[in-house]
């Protein structure tokens, strides 16, 4: 029966590189996440600053609600700002995951090849000891005397 000596840290590395790619669709999530926000604030900016242009039509705005809606344009961008260096951070945690995941993944590939080859190591030393053995079965039943082969008393 086989078994690899580093089948604990084999297991260790596949529940790593299991964890690691948890944590890439989380990641990955949350970026899609923060660009849907950063999209939406942008659109409500937009469509603010599209009905200031509309206004009411007849020029006569107050100076009161231009001074209100350019200050909630201002916060908006703000929050646009804040929203897009959030979408940034989140894709730098993406990528940041990207690599945990292929350096776990090559981690665990690299022990995966080590187990393949002391598999195999393995199973030619079980071959050759079958082999073997079956080898000294024939020289056994070849080299046996038999009864017909002993020259008699007679024959001498």
């Amino acid at each position: 029966m086989f078994r690899f000596r580093l089948q604990r840290v084999l297991e260790l590395r596949e529940r790593k590189e299991r964890d690691a790619a948890t944590a890439l669709v989380q990641a990955r999530d949350d970026a899609e996440r923060a660009r849907a926000e950063q999209a939406r604030l942008e659109a409500v900016r937009a469509e603010l600053a599209t009905g200031d242009a509309a206004g009411s039509g007849d020029g006569a705005s107050s100076v009161g609600a231009l001074r209100t809606l350019h200050f909630l344009l201002d916060r908006l961008d703000e929050r646009v700002a804040d929203a897009a260096n959030d979408a940034t951070t989140a894709e730098h945690v993406v990528s940041e995951r990207q690599d945990a995941l292929t350096s776990a993944f090559r981690d665990r590939r690299t022990l995966d090849r080590l187990r393949e080859r002391h598999s195999e190591t393995w199973r030619a030393a079980e071959a050759a000891a079958d082999l073997r053995q079956m080898d000294e079965i024939a020289l056994t039943r070849y080299a046996k005397p038999t009864s017909s082969s002993t020259p008699s008393s007679d024959e001498k």
